[in-house]
């Protein structure tokens, strides 16, 4: 049983999101990249079969699923690996057990839980434009000459500052994508901020598809912080978002963030959203 779960931990939280993330052409299309995404795909699939999988087995799946259904989910993960079985097929398959739309899979990707309000909220701040995937979102800025990076011009130590920080987050072993994401938190100057959609946007638009959560996640665990400043990267509401490892006004080290944010001039109204649309 051992070896059958190390084999199930292995393909669904590391072997499919790299060759997801990496867009490799075992499959014409990749819907999902997150390991439990993957997880609740073949699940579904292997073991649900004609039910979500949470209704068969209990959860954690991997403590509690026979080695029928592990080798059945191992099966069927292989095939996904190898391109023998369509994986949008199967995440569409798996959306119709669920009672979900398609473009539901869609959200699986956000930073965190939000309300449908806030789904509609700006998803961008004053430094990253939006995308043309959000033409319906008003912007927070319209005048992109506004947003121009100043470091090179206000502050020349900064910008030798940041080059030594992208230079570290080049030497480090994170994975390319961690790497890609904390790089571009150093094009943030101190005194603006972006959101983890608006830098999901972004990504999405000039390399690869990506999604807030996956963004999140890298924020979440960035080694570097606070001279990397994933600090600057707030929820798309507005709100202070995560920040160690915790999440809203209520987390950990919520008062060191809004400590760093205000040292560089960024301030909050009474409700806990940003007060500034943008700062020079």
């Amino acid at each position: 049983m051992d070896v059958l779960r190390a084999r199930w931990n292995n393909l669904y939280k590391d072997r499919l999101p790299s060759l997801a993330k990496a867009r490799d052409p075992v499959q014409k299309r990749w819907p999902v990249y997150l390991d439990h995404c993957f997880a609740r795909i073949v699940l579904d699939n292997a073991v649900g079969k004609n039910r979500p999988w949470t209704a068969v087995v209990k959860a954690p799946a991997v403590k509690h699923m026979t080695s029928a259904q592990l080798e059945a989910a191992i099966e069927l993960a292989e095939k996904i690996a190898t391109g023998q079985d369509d994986l949008a097929e199967l995440n569409e398959q798996s959306l119709r057990l669920r009672g979900k739309k398609r473009k539901v899979a869609s959200m699986e990707g956000s930073a965190a839980s939000s309300t449908k309000k806030q789904r509609t909220a700006p998803t961008i701040s004053a430094y990253f434009v939006p995308s043309p995937s959000t033409p319906n979102v008003k912007p927070w800025v319209t005048d992109t000459a506004a947003v121009e990076p100043v470091a090179d011009v206000e502050r020349p130590d900064l910008q030798i500052t940041m080059a030594a920080q992208i230079q570290r987050i080049a030497d480090s072993s994170l994975t390319p994508f961690r790497k890609q994401t904390l790089t571009l938190l150093c094009e943030i100057p101190p005194g603006r901020y972006s959101t983890y959609q608006a830098m999901s946007d972004h990504m999405t638009k000039t390399s690869h598809k990506t999604c807030a959560r996956a963004v999140g996640s890298a924020m979440r665990n960035n080694p570097f912080a606070p001279e990397v400043p994933c600090h600057r990267i707030l929820a798309a509401d507005g709100s202070l978002g995560g920040f160690g490892g915790h999440w809203g006004e209520n987390g950990k080290f919520a008062q060191k963030k809004h400590d760093l944010l205000h040292d560089e001039g960024v301030r909050f109204d009474s409700q806990g959203r940003v007060k500034d649309k943008w700062r020079a």
